[in-house]
């Protein structure tokens, strides 16, 4: 294979690396950081703010003061807990962490920063094995940034409390998705002007072999000249190439 071609493959598999470190990057979980409820026990123990942040009861099961629960069991009424995020992201599993009763939720919705809610899972209240359990539900529909949570609960259909200690949502940040080269062609001239002060001190202070460091620089030299080329090819349109 040509020197030259090796050259191009060796900086087209570099920027795949950094096109997928860019995307994993933008993961993240989050916990609640605030939440109310149209019903709750009291204002501290059994409260809606004791769906705030990770899990403090679960994996244990039972009445516990640290999960959140209503006011009056097996109410008729609606019943519906709103769980707000320290930022809006793109959604792709909510966790619901229950802990007593489990299984009255019966609607999962993502609301907006306009405010417009989007169902992202319906159920039936059904009675369920008596253990904590985590709820998870994906969601594959609604694409928009959003930091809070809606739970509706039909809590007359499931005996006792329904009790809920946490809930967390994972997805990523609503930054664009790395369609186009630009920020992998930015971080590679950045490594490749690191690589080239590198080289420089080392030929300064002699603290290498001559002729490596001479190898090093022909290869520099060749990197950034491919680097400048693969630019002008990839980073002048960010729609050319559409989805490629």
């Amino acid at each position: 294979m040509p020197k030259r071609q090796v050259m191009w493959t060796m900086l087209l598999v570099l920027m795949g690396f950094m096109c997928v470190s860019n995307v994993q990057a933008q993961t993240i979980h989050l916990w609640a950081i605030e939440a109310t409820a149209n019903s709750e026990y009291s204002s501290t123990r059994w409260s809606a703010a004791q769906m705030i942040g990770a899990p403090d009861t679960y994996p244990r099961y039972g009445d516990i003061d640290t999960a959140w629960t209503i006011a009056y069991m097996n109410t008729t009424d609606t019943v519906w807990a709103e769980l707000k995020f320290a930022e809006a992201i793109i959604v792709e599993e909510i966790e619901i962490y229950e802990t007593y009763n489990p299984s009255a939720i019966t609607k999962v919705e993502l609301i907006d920063e306009a405010g417009s809610s989007h169902e992202v899972w319906r159920g039936d209240a059904w009675v369920a094995p008596e253990q904590s359990r985590v709820l998870r539900i994906g969601n594959t529909r609604v694409k928009t940034p959003v930091k809070r949570v809606r739970l509706s609960l039909d809590c007359s259909k499931v005996p006792g409390y329904n009790e809920i200690d946490a809930v967390g949502i994972t997805g990523r940040r609503p930054t664009q998705m790395v369609s186009s080269y630009d920020s992998p062609l930015t971080e590679l001239e950045a490594l490749l002007t690191r690589l080239e002060g590198a080289v420089k001190r080392a030929t300064e202070r002699n603290s290498a072999n001559p002729t490596f460091l001479q190898d090093l620089e022909s290869i520099l030299r060749e990197l950034q000249s491919i680097s400048n080329e693969l630019y002008g090819e990839l980073g002048t349109s960010t729609t050319e190439w559409g989805e490629y």
